[in-house]
């Protein structure tokens, strides 16, 4: 007679490789690998409560996880090839396409170094410098969370350094990849720079102006949330507006609005911070407990992981270049087994001092704006376009911009001579008035009587009263010039300026009246060298007029 088999005995086992325990982002997450149904499900730790998150593809029966500057590195064992997630985002799409890793070189030098140490390096030290030899994802690879790789059949410990230049390379979600930058902390200086460059190189395009100003608006929000926080480095100039600034958005319609990313434990989660979070919904909050890792400089095709010796060259870490086609993404640093951490750990630390990508308006004028605006030929209204997107943003966030954005603004109107959408800028006070803007108004109106009218009209709005009455004897108003000056009893302007003014006209009423002006009004004027000067010029021009 035989036995029923059991159905319990027919259903998969939960082996303990299949379950991962990583942080991220500060918060504590359990991934379960599903081999029938091919899932990585993702289960978030609460204080009071562990529920699930959502899940993830995988495309291979063998997996392994890492976990490196908060992002999540799905390792496709079988494909040989990494998927990142960054978990932060409102999304289960990966952050680039699938990537190899990518070995870079043991050197000989920290062979020397574990030899000294007592460590066997022999057959190492016959392998090639660049780990010819090495093959990725072998049998012998034991990875151990959060970033290392135990290779034990070289006796060596690989460290995971992510790539963001080939990462960013692989993507062409542009606000994606400015989101997911902005978001690095290791490499924050790196990540500052290569988001400039997408900037730059999207407005060189000509990309649309709705999909240049979303990636604009990811920049100021993540300014923004570094301000509060108080995650902005010390160094750059922070300044917000006194103002609630609505003279931005009333004259240009909003595109894009800031979304409220709070979210509460099932129970009242406490001391998870504000912004809460994961792979469904996205998270604000920052960790600092990750590993700080150097950066291997990308030199080819878009590559996400790669495994590099490391070398210490001038009290840094570099990573030996690997010639070819190959690029040199996310960098695993070998470290014989045995000889301790503390080498690395010193130099890890050496990244730690920038911790904030964000990026100030300061940046962008300097490094986006000028410099693209050096590079554009031709009608210059996309770019006007752009910078008018970008006050749209800083003016949400209530942030204060840098008077030179301006400045570039008249200057790059004015060159295509559209004065009258300069007039309704000035009015509108999308372009804010200061002494910087009217000097540019009157430089650039030269050839334009109104524009040069607002600058003046600038001047006085702004109580520059000194300037006002200088540039209005410059023009050869010098009698209203009088007027305006003993209204606002500006004492300021030399009496030798409206003097040469009035002896110009060749009017001897005029100068007449305005040496009787400062007669009657500056004490002991008729005893100055100019008053005798030009009532001589006086007694002349009545004299030629009587002949």
């Amino acid at each position: 007679m035989a036995m029923a088999k059991s159905e319990a005995n027919s259903k998969p086992v939960l082996a303990a490789e299949d379950i991962y325990i990583v942080t991220v982002y500060g918060r504590i997450y359990c991934l379960q690998l599903d081999k029938i149904a091919m899932q990585l499900y993702c289960y978030r730790f609460y204080r009071d409560a562990v529920i699930q998150q959502g899940s993830l593809p995988v495309y291979s029966t063998k997996i392994a996880v890492s976990v490196v500057d908060n992002v999540l590195l799905v390792h496709q064992v079988d494909a040989k090839v990494v998927i990142i997630y960054d978990i932060f985002a409102d999304s289960q799409v990966p952050v680039s396409a699938p990537l190899p890793l990518l070995v870079r070189g043991f050197s000989r030098a920290n062979a020397a170094a574990s030899q000294l140490m007592g460590q066997n390096v022999e057959g190492l030290e016959g392998k090639d410098s660049n780990h010819g030899e090495t093959v990725i994802y072998a049998d012998e690879w034991v990875f151990l969370v959060p970033d290392l790789i135990c290779d034990i059949a070289n006796g060596v410990l690989w460290k995971i350094h992510l790539d963001l230049e080939a990462i960013s390379s692989s993507s062409s979600e542009v606000q994606t990849v400015l989101e997911f930058l902005q978001r690095r902390k290791l490499e924050a200086n790196k990540a500052k720079q290569l988001c400039l460059a997408m900037a730059r190189t999207i407005i060189l395009e000509r990309r649309p102006v709705p999909m240049v100003a979303r990636a604009i608006d990811v920049l100021v929000n993540c300014f923004s949330l570094s301000i509060k926080t108080g995650k902005h480095h010390m160094g750059s100039k922070v300044e917000r507006s006194s103002t609630s600034g609505s003279n931005v958005t009333s004259a240009i319609d909003e595109s894009i609005s800031q979304a409220d990313t709070s979210e509460k434990s099932p129970k009242q989660e406490s001391g998870s911070g504000t912004h809460d979070k994961s792979i469904v919904k996205s998270s604000s909050v920052t960790s600092e407990s990750e590993d700080n890792v150097s950066f291997a400089k990308n030199r080819g095709k878009s590559i996400n992981v790669d495994l590099s010796s490391s070398e210490q060259n001038e009290g840094n870490l570099v990573g030996t270049d690997v010639s070819g086609d190959e690029a040199q993404p996310s960098v695993v640093r070998p470290q014989a087994l045995g000889s301790g951490s503390t080498s690395l750990r010193t130099d890890e630390q050496r990244e730690s001092l920038i911790t904030s990508a964000a990026i100030s308006p300061d940046d962008l004028c300097s490094f986006v704006f000028a410099p693209v605006e050096e590079e554009m030929a031709g009608d210059s209204s996309y770019l006007v376009a752009i910078i008018v997107e970008f006050l749209r943003s800083a003016n949400l966030e209530r942030l204060r911009v840098p008077l030179n954005i301006y400045v570039l603004m008249i200057q790059l109107l004015a060159r295509n001579e559209n004065y009258a959408e300069l007039g309704l800028f000035i009015m509108n006070k999308i372009i804010e008035p200061s002494k910087e803007v009217a000097m540019q108004l009157l430089a650039s109106g030269r050839h334009n009587f109104q524009t040069r009218k607002l600058g003046l009209d600038m001047l006085r709005e702004l109580a520059l009263h000194h300037d006002y009455v200088l540039l209005l004897v410059q023009d050869g108003y010098y009698l209203e010039a009088l007027r305006f000056a003993r209204k606002t009893k500006v004492n300021t302007v030399q009496p030798s300026l409206f003097l040469e003014a009035a002896y110009a006209s060749n009017d001897s009423q005029h100068l007449a009246a305005v040496l009787r002006f400062f007669s009657d009004f500056i004490p002991r004027f008729k005893s100055t060298s100019d008053h005798q000067t030009y009532s001589r010029y006086l007694a002349e021009m009545n004299t030629m007029v009587t002949a």
